[in-house]
C-alpha cells in the first residue's frame, strides 16, 4: 500500500497533483492529501486507490483516535477527511464533531460514510458539520468528485467553481444525488441550472428548455465552468429524478452519445439535403425522420438541430450519422462548392493575347476595347517587344539565317491599331469657352478639340 508512517498507511499519488480538478488559480501545482478513516480493508483499498489515482495523497487510518493523533502531527492538516461514521469507539459523528471544535481543523471538508443506514443519520450529519452524508455501499466514482470539488476548499464559500473538462456534469451531477445535501448546479453566462434536494433532482433549465430534456440537454450540452453552491433548496420544482432513474435512464444514454460524438458526424457541421438520395431512399426511411431532415437547411449546425428537434438527443443522433451515411445530409460547403457559378472571361488580357488580337486579320471582327495589363501598357506605349513575340510574330518560330535577314532589311512600319488605355471622359466646359486640360479625348494624333464648343 506504499510507505507507512506510524501513525497511517500512506498512498502516494498515482498521477499529476495537478489531476485533483480545481482550479489551476487555486492549486498552484500543490499535492492535496486527504485522510481516510476506514475500518474495512476492502473500503481502505478501494477508495484509498481510486483517490490515489485522481492525484491526491491518501493517509488511511483504521479508528478515529488514530486520525486525531495523525493530524495532532506539526504538518499541516489534511485538506479532506472521508470518514465512516460507524466507527468503533469514537464514531464518525463525534470525530467531526472534534474536528468543528478545533481551530485547526474547523474548516476541513468533511464526507461521512455510513455502513448503517438510519433514518436520523442525514440530519446528524448536518448538525455535527459534515460537508455530505454518503450512505454504503458508495461508488469510488462518487467520492472521488465530491474530493475533487471540496478539496482544498472552505465550507464557508458561498459556491465551489469547477470546469466540466476536469470534472464533468454527470460526474459531480450523480455524486450530488448519493448524497444528502441540497443546493443548485449554475453553469456560467446563466446557460442553465439544476436543483437538487436529499437525493433528488427537483428543478433543471437549459437555452429555454424545462424538466427532465432540459437536464439532460445540460449534461450532454453544458460545458466550461459552473459553480455548485449548497443550503436550503425551498422552492417548488418541477420533477423529482432520483438516483436510479438517473443511473438507469439518463446516464446510459449520455454514454452511447458522448462515444458517438468520438466517431461520429461533429456537432459544429453544417449539414444540407442532396435531394436526389433523398428520393432514392425515401421509400424506406420512417415518417418522423423526415422532421429530422427538414431541419438540415445549410445553415444550422448539428448542436442546434439537436437542440431544435423534438427527439431525444441520442436517438437523434444515431439517426443523423445514419442518414449522413446514407449521403441523404452533405457538408454544406461541398453543395456551395459544387452550385459555384463558372468565373467570368477576365477582360485583361496579358501582352501577348494582346499583341495577337492586334495582329489578326478577320474583317468580321468587332473593334473592341483592348485592356491590356499595365506592364503591357508600358511596353507597348515604348514599342519594346521580347524576343519571344519577335520569334511567334508569323505564327512559327524563325531560324538563325532568318533572323539575321530579318535584322538587315528594314523593319515594315507597324500597323497601327487603336488601343483604348482611358476611356474618354466628357470635356468641361469652363467660363469663357475653356476646356478644362486632363480632359481632352484622344486621336490616332494626339489630343483632339471638337470645333464645335
Amino acid at each position: 500500500m506504499g510507505a507507512r508512517s506510524s501513525r497511517a498507511a500512506i498512498i502516494e499519488p498515482a498521477s499529476s497533483p495537478t489531476a485533483a480538478g480545481l482550479s489551476p488559480r487555486s492549486r498552484r501545482g500543490r499535492c492535496f492529501r486527504v485522510m481516510l478513516v476506514e475500518p474495512d480493508p476492502q473500503y481502505q483499498s478501494l477508495l484509498g486507490t481510486g483517490l490515489a489515482e485522481a492525484g491526491f495523497e491518501v493517509a488511511v487510518v483504521p479508528s478515529a483516535e488514530a486520525a486525531l493523533e495523525e493530524m495532532a502531527a506539526p504538518q499541516l492538516p489534511p485538506h479532506l477527511v472521508v470518514a465512516e461514521a460507524s466507527l468503533a469507539g469514537m464514531d464518525g459523528f463525534l470525530f467531526c464533531e472534534k474536528l468543528r471544535s478545533e481551530v485547526r481543523t474547523a474548516l476541513v471538508p468533511v464526507l461521512l460514510l455510513s455502513s448503517k443506514r438510519e433514518p436520523f443519520h442525514a440530519e446528524l450529519a448536518s448538525t455535527v458539520g459534515a460537508d455530505d452524508y454518503l450512505p454504503k455501499p458508495v461508488r469510488v466514482a462518487d467520492v472521488v468528485a465530491l474530493a475533487r470539488l471540496k478539496a482544498g476548499r472552505r465550507p464557508s464559500e458561498m459556491a465551489y467553481e469547477a470546469h466540466a473538462a476536469r470534472l464533468p456534469l454527470a460526474q459531480i451531477a450523480r455524486a450530488l444525488l448519493a448524497g444528502g445535501r441540497s443546493g443548485r448546479v449554475v453553469l456560467k453566462d446563466s446557460e442553465g441550472f439544476f436543483a437538487f434536494r436529499s437525493g433528488y433532482v427537483v428543478d433543471a433549465t437549459f437555452q429555454g428548455e424545462r424538466g427532465v430534456a432540459a437536464f439532460r440537454r445540460l449534461l450532454g450540452f453544458g460545458g466550461g465552468v459552473y459553480a455548485v453552491s449548497f443550503g436550503p433548496e425551498l422552492h417548488r420544482g418541477s420533477l423529482l429524478m432520483d438516483l436510479p432513474f438517473l443511473s438507469e435512464q439518463v446516464l446510459p444514454a449520455l454514454e452511447r452519445f458522448d462515444k458517438l460524438r468520438e466517431v461520429g458526424v461533429p456537432l459544429a457541421a453544417r449539414l444540407t439535403v442532396d435531394f436526389a438520395r433523398l428520393v432514392e431512399h425515401l421509400a424506406t426511411l420512417p415518417d418522423d425522420i423526415i422532421s429530422l431532415v427538414r431541419l438540415f437547411d445549410g445553415r444550422r449546425g448539428v448542436r442546434a438541430v439537436l437542440l431544435e428537434c423534438r427527439f431525444a438527443e441520442v436517438i437523434a443522433y444515431e439517426a443523423i450519422t445514419q442518414l449522413f451515411s446514407l449521403g441523404i445530409l452533405m457538408p454544406a460547403s461541398h453543395v456551395e462548392e459544387r452550385e459555384r457559378p463558372p468565373a467570368s472571361p477576365s477582360l485583361f488580357l496579358t501582352a501577348a493575347d494582346a499583341l495577337d488580337t492586334m495582329l489578326t486579320d478577320d474583317e468580321d471582327r468587332e473593334d473592341l476595347p483592348i485592356f491590356v495589363e499595365e506592364q503591357a501598357v508600358a511596353a507597348v506605349a515604348s514599342g519594346e517587344e521580347t524576343e519571344e513575340t519577335e520569334e511567334a510574330i508569323d505564327g512559327e518560330p524563325l531560324n538563325e539565317d532568318e533572323l539575321k535577314a530579318a535584322s538587315v532589311q528594314e523593319a515594315p512600319a507597324p500597323r497601327r491599331v487603336p488601343i483604348i488605355l482611358t476611356f474618354p471622359k466628357r470635356p468641361r466646359i469652363l467660363k469663357g469657352g475653356e476646356i478644362q486640360p486632363g480632359l481632352l479625348p484622344m486621336g490616332p494624333e494626339g489630343p483632339r478639340v471638337s470645333d464645335k464648343v
